[in-house]
């Protein structure tokens, strides 16, 4: 089971309300899961501080008191004018017609709003579009080296560190969108978290949401020790150490010359 479909289950789990498969499948997760796992703790927890609570007593005098109210309600009712059906279909229709007049006028005013506010970016945008010019001497039969993916990637690589195209890491999210249903088996995704140092090499720093194949993760690890995964931070100009997430599909495709 992922992550979204245990934790969809561990209150009822918690509260021995769900099937033996499903209890099962549930304990297999949160056994290799420190996330859920934490989250079964602290459900738990709540659970005790609820049982220890004492139940709260009504008053002696609330159905007296609820009983006094409505009658005063009624009587109150029955000293109303009666008003005449064009004013009682106004006073009805009233409540649902303003809302939607403000909402429309309000919404049509922060549009305006906006796009005043967008308008200078909209303009840079188009500016810098505009300044790009194809080097007419690229040729795309030509190996892609370090230097020139990360001058490419100049105005990113402050947030976003190159990848380096002749690592193993390349390699791998590669072939993850390649036909290999038939070797692979079936296609599948992960999230994690991996720290970039100075010279571009990376390790694993944690696992947001682990993949159904544990093959899927140690092939990452694997391409992480094998050499740099991301060009120096000199080429990019970027900080020594950063911190990176990584959402990782394994996808089969029917072209296979791509």
């Amino acid at each position: 089971m992922l992550c979204e479909e245990t934790r969809q289950s561990l209150s009822l789990y918690v509260d021995d309300c769900v099937s033996l498969p499903t209890r099962v499948a549930i304990e297999e997760h949160i056994d290799r899961c420190p996330v859920c796992r934490d989250e079964v703790v602290e459900l738990r927890a709540l659970n005790r501080q609820l049982s220890l609570m004492t139940t709260p007593a009504p008053p002696a005098d609330l159905a007296v008191t609820i009983s006094n109210a409505l009658a005063i309600e009624a009587a109150a009712r029955r000293q109303q004018p009666i008003h005449s059906l064009g004013r009682r279909v106004a006073r009805f229709v009233e409540p649902w017609v303003m809302p939607y007049s403000a909402g429309s006028f309000a919404s049509v005013i922060m549009f305006f709003l906006m796009f005043a506010a967008l308008r200078p970016h909209f303009v840079a945008l188009r500016e810098a579009a505009a300044s790009q010019r194809i080097d007419p001497g690229y040729d795309i039969y030509q190996p892609i080296t370090k230097e020139g993916l990360a001058a490419d990637r100049a105005p990113f690589t402050v947030v976003s560190p190159t990848l380096n195209p002749g690592g193993a890491l390349a390699a791998l999210t590669i072939s993850y969108a390649r036909p290999h249903a038939e070797i692979d088996g079936d296609a599948d995704d992960m999230i994690v978290v991996t720290d970039v140092f100075s010279n571009g090499a990376a390790a694993l720093a944690d696992v947001v949401q682990p993949p159904r194949d544990r093959r899927m993760l140690d092939e990452f690890e694997s391409a992480l020790r094998q050499n740099a995964a991301f060009v120096p931070a000199a080429l990019d100009r970027r900080p020594d150490t950063m911190r990176v997430v990584f959402a990782v599909q394994k996808v089969d495709v029917d072209e296979r010359n791509f």
